[in-house]
């Protein structure tokens, strides 16, 4: 029971590590993760991009379980280089429409 418990830990675990792409030459650049879940845009980024969240109804919630969360809208857009690493995410609950 015990080794049922920690390998299903790990695989939990590891859906929330996020995966690091092939690096290419020149900068890295920005994923498209707008219209996906909050988990799967954090497996596009690389571990050492600094990632900023933003509540897209303005009510300053807190993001506590990533997988009950979309992603809106981003900054920079897909394809430029990320600069800094810095990354901005708009998002807001799954069954939420996302502001217009």
């Amino acid at each position: 029971m015990m080794k049922r418990s920690l390998t299903t830990s790990f695989l939990v675990l590891s859906c929330l590590v996020p995966a690091a792409p092939a690096q290419a030459d020149g900068p890295e650049r920005m994923p498209q993760v707008a219209g996906q879940g909050l988990v799967s845009a954090y497996q596009a980024l690389t571990f050492d991009t600094s990632v900023q969240l933003r509540d897209g109804r303005g009510a300053g919630r807190r993001v506590l379980w990533p997988a009950s969360w979309k992603v809106c809208s981003q900054s920079p857009e897909a394809g430029a280089p990320l600069q800094g690493r810095h990354a901005a995410l708009t998002v807001v609950k799954t069954h939420e429409a996302c502001p217009a």
